[in-house]
C-alpha cells in the first residue's frame, strides 16, 4: 500500500480547536477491507484508543480513512493496514516520526521565501517541521524553500532549473523562527507548508489560475496543502514589493481581498488566520517612492477591509542586500509574525493588536511659545508605551504639501502619544498630509514596550479634506517696478495693462512662502510693486478658489479680469489669508498677482489653488481626478 495523501514521514498533522486531530489520509492499495491504525508514542507504547481503531476502508485500488482524536504532540508512529472480511491481515504501513500540532503555510515572494544569510539561520528544533518544496517532510531548517528539487512547475516555468542550487550562502527566512516562536507560546509542535517564491507579482498569485495546478502560485500551494490533508491553521504573506508599480499597485487591495477569501473559500474555512507583512525598505534610486509607499499604505488600510487579518511592519530591520531583510533580523520578524499570530487567534490573550493611528482623533493645538501649531497623534493598541533609548531623536515623521517639507523641529513621545511640532500656522496645516516612513529607505525608530514599531502609512490629510494644489513656489517676477502716476501705494487705480510689455524672470523659491526679503533690503523705506505670473492649465471646466497669503496692499487678475484687491493688506503673511473663488474653462489661464511693497517691508505671498467642485467624502477617499496644472 502507498499512502498519496494526508499522512508521511515526519509531518505535523494538523489539530482542531480541542487540539486533537481530525485528520484525513488516502493511498492506493491492492485489497479490499476496513483500514485499521494503531499509534504508538516515542517510547514505543499503544496509545489509548489507538489500537486496531477502524479508520476508514479500502476498496477498488484506493483506501481512505480518518485519524481523529489524536492529541497534539508527538513523535507517534503510525500503523495503517487492511483488514479484509475473513479478518486476515492482507497489507500493512508504518509511518513513522508523526507530530501532532499547528500547521502554517508560508507564501508571498523573496522575503518569504528567505534570501537573508544563512549563517544567520535559527537552530533546528526537533517539534517544528517543514514540508519542503520536494513534497517531503522534515526537520525546519532553513531553506526550507529548496526550489531547485520543486515537485510543482510553475517554479520552473518562473525560472528555476531543477538540481542547480544558486547562492547557497543565503536562504534565511522568517518562516522557521515563526514555527519556532509559535511552539514556545502554545508548547504545540508546528509545521510550516513553505509555497513562496522570489520576484513573484499578484497577477502570479491570482486564484483564477488554479485550475492550472501546480503550473499556478496559487494552484500548486492548494495542492501541497489538500497532499497534507487539506486542513491548515493559517496563513502568513510577505509579498508586495514587484506590486509597486504604476499599474499594479492601483489594484493590490482587491487582489489581496481576493487572494485571502479565495484561501477562506476553497479551504472551507471561512475565518482562516492571515498574517502579513508590510514591505519594508529598498536601497534603489532610480525607484519610484510613490508605488512602494502607496503598497505599504495599503497593506496598512487591509487591517480594517479583511477580518481576521494582522499586519507586521518591517521598515526598521536591517538587510543582507538592497531589498531583502537580513537572515538575523528575519528571525527578529518572524517572532513578530507569531506574536501576531498568537494574538489573532487567541493564545495571547495579553498582546496586543497591530498599533494604528486613530485619525478620528488627531489634534491641532498652537504652541504658546511660539504660535506654532503641535500636532497631537493618539495610537491604539501600543504596550504599555512608546519607547526611543536615552539620547537618540525619535524619528520617522514627515508632513507633504504635496512632497514633504521642512516642516516637524521636534518629536515627542508620551505613552500611546506622539506630538510633532511644526513650523505651521493652523491656517498652513489645511491641505497637507502626514507620512510615517516615507520614502524607500526611512528612518523609523519609535517602538512599544513589546518592541514594536509604528507602520508605514499616510498620507493622512490634516485638517480639512480640501482638494488643494500644493503652494506654487515657481513665478515669473519683476520688481522693483515703479508706481505709475496716479496710482497710490494701496495699489488702488493699478491695472492689469501696467504689467503689459515687462520681462519676466522665472525665479524658483526654496520654502511655501515666496520669500523676497533679502532681495529687496536694498530698496527699504519705498513703494513699489512686486508682480507675480504663471499660467495654469485645466482638463475640464472646475469651480475654483485662489487661496493667497500676502504681507501688503495685494490685487490679482485670472485672465485679464480683476477678481481680488486687499488695499489694505500689511504684515503678517500666512497662508490662504484670502481665498478667492472663481470658474474656469478648460484650458490655460494666467494667473497676475501685484504686491505693493508696504515700504519695502512686504516680504512675498503664499499661493495655491483649491477645487471647490468636488465633495469631502472624494477627497477622503483618495480618488484621483484632475487638478489645476501649473505650466
Amino acid at each position: 500500500m502507498e499512502v498519496e495523501v494526508g499522512l508521511f514521514d515526519n509531518m505535523v498533522l494538523q489539530v482542531n480547536d480541542k487540539k486533537i486531530t481530525d485528520s484525513e489520509f488516502s493511498g492506493r492499495c491492492f485489497t479490499h477491507g476496513r483500514v485499521l491504525l494503531t499509534v504508538k508514542d516515542n517510547n514505543g507504547r499503544i496509545v489509548k484508543g489507538f489500537r486496531n481503531v477502524c479508520a476508514g476502508d479500502a476498496e477498488k485500488g484506493f483506501f481512505n480513512g480518518k485519524i481523529k482524536g489524536l492529541k497534539a504532540g508527538g513523535p507517534y508512529s503510525i500503523e495503517i493496514c487492511i483488514q479484509k472480511k475473513d479478518g486476515k491481515i492482507s497489507e500493512k504501513k508504518i509511518v513513522k516520526n508523526i507530530l501532532a500540532g499547528y500547521v502554517w503555510v508560508a507564501a508571498g515572494q523573496s522575503n518569504m521565501q528567505g534570501c537573508g544569510l544563512l549563517k544567520d539561520a535559527a537552530k533546528p528544533h526537533p517539534m517544528v517541521r517543514a514540508f519542503y518544496m520536494n513534497d517531503k517532510w522534515d526537520i525546519a531548517k532553513d531553506p526550507i524553500h529548496n526550489l531547485w528539487e520543486c515537485v510543482d512547475d510553475v517554479h520552473v516555468d518562473l525560472g528555476v532549473v531543477r538540481e542547480k542550487r544558486v547562492k547557497p550562502i543565503i536562504g534565511t527566512g522568517p518562516a522557521v523562527a515563526f514555527a519556532q516562536k509559535m511552539y514556545h507560546l502554545t508548547g504545540i509542535p508546528q509545521g510550516i507548508i513553505a509555497c513562496a517564491h522570489g520576484g513573484t507579482s499578484m497577477s502570479q498569485w491570482d486564484p483564477s489560475l488554479k485550475k492550472l495546478g501546480g503550473k499556478s502560485l496559487y494552484g500548486a500551494t492548494l495542492r501541497r496543502i489538500k497532499k497534507n490533508g487539506g486542513k491548515i491553521a493559517g496563513i502568513i504573506w510577505y509579498q508586495g514589493e514587484s506590486d509597486s508599480t504604476q499599474d499594479a499597485c492601483v489594484l493590490y487591495t482587491e487582489r489581496m481581498k481576493k487572494l485571502v477569501s479565495s484561501f477562506r473559500k476553497d479551504l472551507k474555512k471561512p475565518d482562516l488566520p492571515f498574517v502579513a507583512v508590510q514591505i519594508g525598505r529598498f536601497i534603489n534610486t532610480g525607484f519610484r517612492r510613490e508605488y512602494w509607499n502607496s503598497i505599504q499604505n495599503q497593506q496598512y488600510k487591509l487591517l480594517k477591509k479583511i477580518k481576521n487579518f494582522s499586519l507586521v511592519p518591517s521598515v526598521h530591520l536591517s538587510l543582507d542586500d538592497t531589498i531583502h531583510i537580513s537572515g538575523r533580523d528575519q528571525n527578529r520578524l518572524g517572532k513578530d509574525l507569531a506574536y501576531a499570530m498568537s494574538v489573532l487567534i487567541g493564545f495571547n490573550r495579553q498582546g496586543k493588536p497591530p498599533i494604528e493611528l486613530d485619525e478620528k482623533n488627531i489634534k491641532m493645538e498652537v504652541n504658546p511659545l511660539n504660535n506654532y501649531v503641535d500636532i497631537i497623534l493618539k495610537f491604539k493598541n501600543v504596550a504599555k508605551s512608546f519607547f526611543v533609548p536615552d539620547g537618540i531623536r525619535p524619528s520617522g515623521f514627515v508632513i507633504g504639501d504635496p512632497e514633504p517639507g521642512p516642516f516637524i523641529y521636534d518629536i515627542k513621545i508620551s505613552k500611546d502619544t506622539v506630538i510633532l511640532r511644526t513650523n505651521l500656522s493652523l491656517s498652513g496645516i489645511e491641505g497637507k498630509s502626514l507620512y510615517h516612513g516615507y520614502g524607500l529607505d526611512p528612518y523609523c525608530n519609535i517602538k512599544d514596550v513589546d518592541g514594536r514599531v509604528i507602520f508605514v502609512f499616510g498620507p493622512v490629510r490634516l485638517g480639512k479634506y480640501r482638494a488643494l494644489t500644493g503652494m506654487l513656489t515657481e513665478w515669473d517676477i519683476m520688481f522693483p517696478f515703479e508706481i505709475p502716476q496716479g496710482i497710490d501705494a494701496k495699489l488702488n487705480g493699478l491695472d492689469i495693462s501696467h504689467s503689459h510689455g515687462i520681462n519676466w524672470n522665472r525665479m524658483k523659491f526654496q520654502t511655501r512662502f515666496c520669500d523676497l526679503h533679502e532681495k529687496l533690503a536694498e530698496y527699504k523705506g519705498k513703494d513699489f510693486v512686486i508682480w507675480f505670473s504663471r499660467s495654469m492649465k485645466l482638463a475640464e471646466p472646475m469651480k475654483l478658489a485662489a487661496c493667497i497669503g500676502y504681507d501688503g496692499p495685494v490685487k490679482m487678475w485670472i485672465d485679464e479680469k480683476e477678481i481680488f484687491h486687499d488695499p489694505e493688506g500689511t504684515n503678517p503673511a500666512w497662508e490662504d489669508k484670502a481665498i478667492v473663488k472663481f470658474n474656469a474653462e478648460p484650458g490655460e489661464h494666467r494667473i497676475v498677482i501685484a504686491l505693493g511693497s508696504n515700504k519695502a517691508m512686504a516680504w512675498g505671498i503664499y499661493f495655491r489653488i483649491e477645487r471647490l467642485d468636488v465633495s469631502r467624502k472624494l477627497v477622503k477617499s483618495g480618488a484621483i481626478f484632475p487638478m489645476p496644472e501649473f505650466i
